[in-house]
């Protein structure tokens, strides 16, 4: 049983499909990065050495998304106004990185919670921890949000971090930048490009 696993994070149409509803903002960023390819590159590395992939994705917006709520924040009231991330649409994973979801990765989990935190209201912990997986290979959007909250709490449950710096994407080159070359160093056991981590399998 494998003790590798990667995680990619919210690899959604609305971020990487050029029509999505988040692309435009994202586009120089990933363009500069090449992130598909490389987000390519680590499915593909995955599976050929039989790493289990999961894939932490933000909650769908969909019919009564926060209704009731009192104290949205303008961002959650934004996603609702305009249906980003809606269920089957933008808010599904993007062909675009991968060719079809494999069976043995149907492990997905969606986070109920809105800041794209992949273990917090979720079973992503209880999953890892019954496969004895303790080495966490991350990718995904966005560099300095989603991504990053996730792979923090990794860190402070015990997991050893490698975060993928050309896997990912900011809404601004500043805020990758500042996310793989300031932030994550000071968290992740290792930060490293996709390429040099498939060498070391």
């Amino acid at each position: 049983m494998p003790s590798n696993t990667a995680i990619i994070i919210d690899p959604y149409n609305d971020f990487l499909h050029p029509r999505g509803k988040l692309n435009g903002l994202l586009a120089d960023s990933l363009k500069e990065t090449d992130t598909i390819t490389h987000l390519k590159e680590l499915v593909t590395a995955a599976r050929l050495h039989k790493i289990p992939i999961y894939y932490g994705l933000h909650q769908q917006c969909k019919a009564g998304f926060i209704a009731g709520w009192n104290h949205a924040t303008p961002l959650q009231k934004a996603r609702k106004r305009m249906w980003r991330f809606r269920k089957g649409v933008g808010g599904w994973i993007s062909m675009r990185v991968l060719s079809q979801v494999w069976r043995m990765e149907m492990w997905l989990f969606r986070s109920i919670g809105l800041a794209g935190l992949s273990f917090h209201s979720t079973d992503l912990d209880y999953q890892l921890r019954q496969r004895d997986i303790t080495n966490l290979v991350m990718g995904g959007l966005t560099s300095n949000t989603c991504l990053e909250s996730t792979a923090r709490y990794a860190y402070e449950f015990g997991y050893h971090v490698t975060m993928l710096k050309d896997t990912t994407a900011g809404f601004t080159k500043e805020q990758k930048d500042a996310a793989t070359e300031i932030v994550w160093p000071l968290f992740a056991h290792e930060v490293k490009r996709v390429g040099e981590w498939i060498k070391t399998l």
